[in-house]
């Protein structure tokens, strides 16, 4: 009887992990973000990763490939996307800089300093994009080996930095828009563990109120959705008021990421003895709904992200990007065959494809879906496009997409 038991329980594990797939990715970084609409993740890729250091890596998380490196500076390290996927912005530990990624044309553009005092120049410890606004963001600045290492928040509008910014020493270290006018910051450098609520205008950025040992560990960080923090050490804050807990998941440590997808809250959990737990709680009921060992990765997990309806990935201290797939929604299949010529073109673009196109949709540089074309006789008309670099985003009949690159001539 007892071994029956146990070949039931050891049989509905298998059941509930089946749906996760993990795949690897040998690569060293510092930090991912996703863009849905080039469905690619971009890795912070340092010099330690040997020849192609020192760059944005493009990760396929169909494929599982690293597809291209671009060149962005001395060692990349913390990276923000805005919203309409038309930006990344990264920060360095090499140079007290930011510099902005161009998506669409897989380029880097402007580089500006994050400015200097009496305890030297200034390093960015967390960056966010403006909702709405693609080329502003707010920096938590930081000074190297100083403490406390707080240099204060700034805003900066296409590298220029606004007027007013809010106080060096105790501040927020960890920053979240919560709109475009309102930041949320944590302090986790100082047994203050201050919660900051931050007002943002044409001005710059100062603080409007402060809560004090809501959380409290040092070097704790958290990610924002819908009114609450999610720290990485699994309490829950509700910050719609005054901020308080309102429920703790169980046994993590390592970081989240809301998925709305499915409204789950999703965990790259990792413990002392450097085993990595992939984890996903019920956020109303803080009560765990599946995890997975994964075996395939240890040690220490920077960041974790949503790649996609069923796709998680994260960056682990051994050297590897992990890309888990949820197989109720994520199916392994087949890409479908496309050709798209002549790029570049001048009028009309031919596109070939092994399965029924449904729709498809030019997208400009910023990101914006500028036209849903009629696809006719294998071909889409760009006539009445300006000369420059667009997107061309296809869905077949499968409901998969494919994203190319086009040249209006």
């Amino acid at each position: 009887m007892k071994i029956t038991i146990l070949l039931i329980t050891l049989l509905s594990s298998i059941l509930s992990f089946s749906q996760l797939s993990v795949h690897v990715i040998p690569l060293t970084t510092n930090d991912l973000v996703y863009d849905g609409v080039t469905n690619k993740i971009y890795a912070s890729i340092p010099s330690a990763n040997g020849a192609n250091g020192n760059s944005i890596g493009v990760i396929n998380p169909d494929t599982y490939l690293l597809e291209n490196t671009v060149f962005m500076g001395s060692e990349p390290d913390v990276m923000a996307i805005a919203d309409n996927g038309q930006y990344i912005y990264v920060g360095f530990n090499g140079s007290s800089t930011v510099r902005r990624f161009n998506v669409a044309l897989q380029t880097a553009e402007i580089q500006f300093g994050l400015g200097a005092d009496t305890s030297g120049p200034n390093y960015a410890e967390d960056i966010e994009v403006m909702p709405g606004h693609p080329q502003t963001i707010a920096v938590s600045r930081r000074n190297i080996g100083l403490s406390p290492r707080h240099e204060g928040v700034a805003i900066y509008d296409d590298g220029v930095a606004r007027n007013i910014t809010t106080p060096d020493h105790s501040g927020s270290n960890k920053i979240e828009f919560t709109s475009a006018n309102s930041l949320i910051g944590f302090n986790n450098e100082s047994t203050e563990f201050g919660i900051r609520n931050l007002s943002v205008n044409d001005n710059g950025v100062t603080n409007v109120n402060l809560t004090r040992n809501v959380l409290s560990n040092f070097g704790l960080n958290f990610s924002y959705w819908s009114n609450r923090m999610y720290a990485h050490d699994g309490k829950v804050v509700d910050i719609s008021s005054s901020p308080f807990v309102i429920g703790q998941f169980s046994n993590v440590s390592g970081p989240a990421v809301f998925d709305t997808y499915y409204n789950k809250v999703a965990f790259a959990s990792f413990n002392f003895s450097g085993n990595i737990e992939f984890k996903r709680y019920n956020p109303n009921t803080f009560l765990l709904t599946d995890s997975l060992n994964i075996t395939q990765a240890s040690g220490t997990v920077q960041n974790i992200i949503t790649c996609g309806n069923g796709c998680y990935a994260f960056n682990s201290s051994d050297n590897k990007v992990i890309i888990i797939k949820d197989a109720t929604l994520s199916t392994e299949t087949v890409a479908a065959e496309i050709s798209i010529y002549p790029n570049p073109t001048a009028n009309y673009l031919n596109i070939k494809s092994s399965e029924i196109i449904e729709t498809i949709q030019i997208i400009d540089v910023n990101g914006r879906i500028i036209e849903n074309m009629v696809f006719e006789n294998s071909r889409i008309s760009l006539a009445d496009l300006e000369t420059g670099i667009y997107m061309v985003r296809i869905k077949n009949a499968n409901g998969n997409l494919t994203t190319e690159k086009i040249i209006k001539k």
